[in-house]
């Protein structure tokens, strides 16, 4: 009798609600790709042009959703109500607006400060900016506007930065200024590499389309698949980094609050990866998974399947974000797709992939060269433990991720595969 009630106490344990459905990601997904293959034969040059199309089919699909069907902006979390709750002050915007300005400015100052943003490599986030800029220049005060007479919290944070530049008023609580400037590093940082990374993918994708269409179910269908599951990342990475808007209620709530966090996180990612992985780090050989198990092609195939059932997975956990991917910050939480199973998925998928694409331990050099590699790839492994652990330590002062948390250590697969053992 208590067996059976434990089980029905199981079944009934329901997932805390997901910040956006799995579902909707997957929505925004087929839209983003149906639109990449329409601007196929685009006279753009590269994939920047092409690959921003698709980043807006995503964000007008799932933005859609959010605002229509969802209606986000009445979330608590958003801090927005669904009507006026004070008189427009034409003071107030003008302000925000001379506080946004003074970010793009730091940022614009920053870019043109350091070397590594003015190499031909930023040339897509370069093109980006200028399509992009008189767009955000008209649409900004009209928003500001709109949240002015919305917004539940009349000092937000670009109110508390101006009173500070413009009237030296020192803010009673300088968290919220953090927050929202921390927010805009991580923005400034990051978005730039996913557009050069998506720019790229989605020229590669072409072409390994068209190598797998005329040779399928062979080495080319696995490049295919490879580049599609890293263009479907890539195309939400920049989504998610273009729309934090808190009338989308994907506002950053909060950012890592600790310099591991960041280092953990930044260090994974150009330009520091190339300096770690070539000197200290480099876990790649002379042998990779295609040409070791070239004589066997049976195992090939199961093998190279395995390998494109974990980048899906870790595609999938990013589309599981829908607007709301970010590094370093919490921006709502997510309990569906693959986050059903783990809170780490992309963690998970990604370095099993790392060993399974890089076989270090397959080495033609001897065993010696084995150890060094293998060594260094657990050394990698070690650095998405430590982000893991850092993310989790940070979103565990939000009352949603320690539900969450709470949640999966008793429905997570790990508990599901030690209740079956037992």
């Amino acid at each position: 009798m208590t067996s059976s009630i434990d089980t029905l106490a199981h079944v009934d344990d329901r997932a805390p609600r997901s910040a956006t459905p799995f579902s909707v990601g997957l929505l925004g997904m087929v839209a983003g790709l149906v639109t990449l293959w329409l601007v196929r034969d685009s006279t753009a040059p590269g994939g920047a042009a092409r690959s921003t199309v698709a980043c807006l089919a995503i964000i007008a699909t799932v933005g859609s959703y959010e605002l229509f069907v969802a209606r986000v902006y009445l979330r608590p979390s958003a801090g927005l109500a669904s009507r006026a709750l004070r008189s427009l002050s034409i003071a107030r915007v003008a302000m925000r607006l001379a506080a946004l300005a003074c970010v793009y400015a730091g940022i614009g100052a920053l870019y043109w400060l350091l070397p590594e943003y003015h190499g031909a490599f930023y040339n897509p986030f370069w093109s980006l900016i200028a399509a992009l800029a008189p767009c955000v220049a008209i649409a900004a005060p009209f928003y500001f506007a709109w949240m002015d007479t919305h917004q539940r919290e009349t000092d937000d944070a670009y109110l508390v930065l101006a009173r500070l530049l413009l009237r030296h008023e020192r803010p009673s609580n300088w968290r919220p200024l953090r927050e929202m400037l921390a927010g805009w590093m991580v923005k400034a940082f990051f978005l730039p590499l996913m557009i050069v990374y998506l720019s790229t993918t989605a020229t590669q994708l072409d072409a390994s389309l068209s190598a797998a269409l005329a040779a399928p179910f062979s080495l080319a269908t696995f490049r295919f698949m490879y580049d599609l599951s890293f263009a479907m990342d890539l195309m939400f990475g920049t989504v998610g980094y273009l729309c934090t808007l808190r009338i989308l209620d994907s506002h950053v709530r909060s950012a890592e609050p600790t310099t591991l966090g960041w280092l953990v996180a930044l260090i994974c990612y150009q330009p520091f990866w190339s300096l770690i992985s070539s000197q200290y780090i480099r876990y790649e050989g002379s042998m990779f998974w295609d040409s070791w198990l070239i004589s066997m092609p049976v195992l090939r195939i199961i093998w190279g399947t395995a390998i494109v059932a974990l980048l899906l997975c870790y595609a999938c956990a990013t589309l599981s974000f829908g607007l709301r991917f970010s590094n370093l910050t919490n921006r709502g939480i997510i309990t569906s797709g693959p986050y059903r199973l783990t809170k780490h998925p992309a963690y998970i998928a990604k370095n099993l992939s790392y060993w399974m694409v890089s076989v270090p331990f397959i080495e033609p050099l001897g065993w010696r060269v084995a150890l060094m590699h293998c060594t260094a790839l657990v050394a990698v492994n070690m650095l998405y433990f430590m982000r893991a652990k850092t993310e989790e330590r940070h979103l565990m002062s939000d009352p949603d991720y320690r539900a969450y948390a709470e949640w999966i250590a008793r429905n997570g697969i790990c508990a599901k595969m030690i209740r079956a053992i037992r």
